[in-house]
């Protein structure tokens, strides 16, 4: 038999010292989680969501009118979906890539590029204005290559790249290894530009600025059903109803409150492998 869904006993072994847990949210500084809503409430602006969506939705509401009255729900705990599970890379990208991008929309990819380096941009600038602990720093960004075909790919994107003004640079095996030592890879382009971060503490960050400005926000609140309540909306959850003038759904991944929206929602799985730092020799 070649292959076997039981570990045989090396992997037993290399597994025995294990034990399962999210990277980013196993940290010592994670909060406490907050408070649930127990009473009916009313306001201007419900937040269904606590990943990066539903924050940001909600600090920028707030910060364009000081006086709106803002309330977040989040059915388990801040960051807990993929805001809290992810690579920790912010591209300002907007597009899945440019070669994606270019093939789908081709007449606005100038503006798009745009609108992603003015995204990435006003990221940093929140974590700078409330002092944000999340190591978000800029980087490269390498694409490789381990087939011939996708050398030829890596080339088209380059010029795609170049035509929108974005500095890209093509690299041969030889450099590429240069940068990342594996004979897999048979060249690569590098592109300046993105930045890296903890997303968890970006995440929770988020969470106390928002609080800074008197956003009104309830953990272990999971929201069961959305319906019109005249002229405002009401939202129940297991404990209370809020009635708001506005709601914005930031649940992304997880099944949206309102059918119509699943159709422009497309779950994607993928999978990060985190390593012990690398010595030299390693």
């Amino acid at each position: 038999m070649l292959f076997s869904s039981t570990p045989g006993s090396i992997a037993k072994h290399s597994l025995r010292s294990l034990h399962p847990a999210v990277f980013w949210l196993d940290q010592p500084c994670r909060p406490a989680m907050g408070q649930a809503l127990t009473a009916d409430t009313r306001c201007d602006l419900l937040v269904i969501g606590g990943g990066f969506s539903g924050l940001w939705t909600a600090l920028l509401a707030k910060q364009r009118n000081p006086e709106r009255d803002v309330v977040l729900v989040e059915a388990g705990r801040i960051a807990d979906g993929a805001s809290g599970r992810n690579g920790g890379f912010v591209s300002p990208s907007l597009t899945h890539g440019t070669a994606n991008g270019a093939d789908r929309w081709p007449g606005e990819m100038a503006e798009l590029v745009r609108l992603g380096h003015e995204n990435l941009a006003g990221i940093e600038e929140t974590v700078r204005a409330f002092g944000i602990d999340c190591g978000f720093r800029r980087a490269d960004e390498i694409t490789v290559a381990v087939e011939d075909h996708q050398v030829l790919d890596l080339h088209r994107t380059a010029e795609l790249a170049r035509a929108l003004g974005e500095p890209v640079e093509v690299l041969d095996a030889a450099a590429t290894r240069a940068l990342i030592n594996s004979e897999s890879f048979l060249g690569a382009i590098a592109e300046p530009g993105i930045a890296l971060v903890d997303p968890a503490r970006l995440a929770w960050g988020l969470l106390e600025a928002c609080r800074s400005l008197g956003v009104r926000v309830f953990e272990g609140t999971p929201v069961a059903g959305l319906s019109r309540d005249g002229a405002m909306m009401s939202a129940s959850t297991g404990t209370a109803r809020v009635t708001a003038t506005r709601v914005a759904l930031a649940t992304n991944a997880y099944p949206p409150l309102l059918r119509r929206v699943s159709r422009y929602v497309v779950p994607v799985y993928d999978y990060v492998l985190m390593t012990e730092p690398l010595t030299a020799e390693q």
